[in-house]
């Protein structure tokens, strides 16, 4: 019987002590895998966040940075030339994802510090190594296409066509994204004007916007838009549109033409036989054909020589101070 006892005893004993290690240990291990599930948790938000921010953010900021710097520099290009651009759409292209057009640093021919170590891969390179030092996650941004265009006169669209894919030691994201942004094309150099002048510095027009109504044409503004340099869009003109000049494109634009006066006292010589509407002059136009042509009186005493064909005479309210060339 005693020893019996003493068996049920050290078994109670026994079960005692299981009891009170699984009332210590239990609660313990329950803390570890709360707090490692928060740690994942917290981790997963963390690289949630950096993959929002790259979509709604980040890649539309680079791109309309990057886009405007790619134009500028084609823009310089073409000043230091002295020709217009065969296709826009691939020397854009090459230009803001490698810094260079037909093969050759866009910089190095420009003379401007612009576009190295400021491309699309040089941005992609950046972000990628700041996130895997902050994150520890792996990044990799494939471009599958990069464009700009127009939709509207005084803007420029630019499109970004990616594949994003986010690597870390507890989850992957992968999507697909096209981010779209627009700049405004005034302050850019106006490149029929940088090429068709040979370069020279007095007439290298940027982009300004004119301010004047439709129906507010007249001789006194049409002398403020000759001083100022200033770009005017008519809707259904026969302008073409700012990136059209690019490629010396003399058609009308369907959205976006744009054009401006061109200066007689900047041109060697002032007194041509054309019509002084810069893509008309330019084109020649009017060349072959005076008869077509008038002398705008009321501006000579500032602006000698200006002349406009019949339709922009009567399309800026210039009838009754203009004359018949020949």
């Amino acid at each position: 019987m005693i020893k019996k006892k003493k068996a049920i005893f050290f078994t109670f004993i026994a079960v005692a002590i299981m009891a009170i290690a699984i009332l210590i240990f239990t609660p313990q291990a329950d803390v570890s895998l709360e707090k490692d599930t928060q740690s994942i948790r917290a981790k997963i938000s963390a690289v949630n966040g950096y993959v929002d921010d790259l979509q709604s953010q980040y890649f539309e900021t680079v791109l309309r940075a990057l886009a405007y710097d790619s134009v500028l520099s084609l823009a310089l290009y073409e000043n230091s030339t002295g020709s217009f651009l065969g296709n826009f759409d691939s020397a854009f292209s090459e230009v803001i994802l490698t810094g260079k057009i037909n093969g050759i640093d866009i910089d190095s021919v420009t003379g401007k510090k612009i576009m190295s170590n400021n491309t699309l891969a040089d941005w992609n390179k950046r972000i990628s190594g700041t996130a895997k030092d902050a994150l520890n996650v792996n990044t990799t941004i494939i471009i599958n296409n990069v464009s700009a265009f127009q939709t509207t006169p005084w803007n420029i669209d630019a499109m970004l066509d990616v594949n994003l894919t986010v690597t870390s030691d507890v989850a992957e994201w992968r999507a697909r994204k096209t981010i779209r942004t627009a700049f405004s094309i005034e302050g850019l150099p106006d490149p029929y004007s940088l090429v068709n002048t040979k370069s020279t510095s007095s007439y290298a027009n940027t982009i300004k916007k004119s301010t004047v109504n439709f129906n507010q044409w007249n001789i006194g503004n049409v002398r403020e838009s000759l001083r100022n340099s200033t770009h005017i869009y008519w809707q259904d003109s026969n302008a073409p549109s700012f990136l059209m000049r690019f490629t010396n494109t003399i058609s009308s634009s369907g959205c976006c033409g744009i054009e401006s006066f061109v200066n007689p006292n900047k041109l060697t010589p002032s007194d041509q036989k054309e019509s002084y509407i810069d893509y008309l002059f330019w084109s020649h136009r009017f060349k072959d054909d005076c008869t077509q042509l008038y002398n705008v009186n009321g501006l000579w005493d500032e602006f000698s020589f200006f002349k406009l064909d019949f339709d922009d005479v009567a399309k800026y309210n210039l009838t009754q101070t203009a004359s018949k060339t020949c």
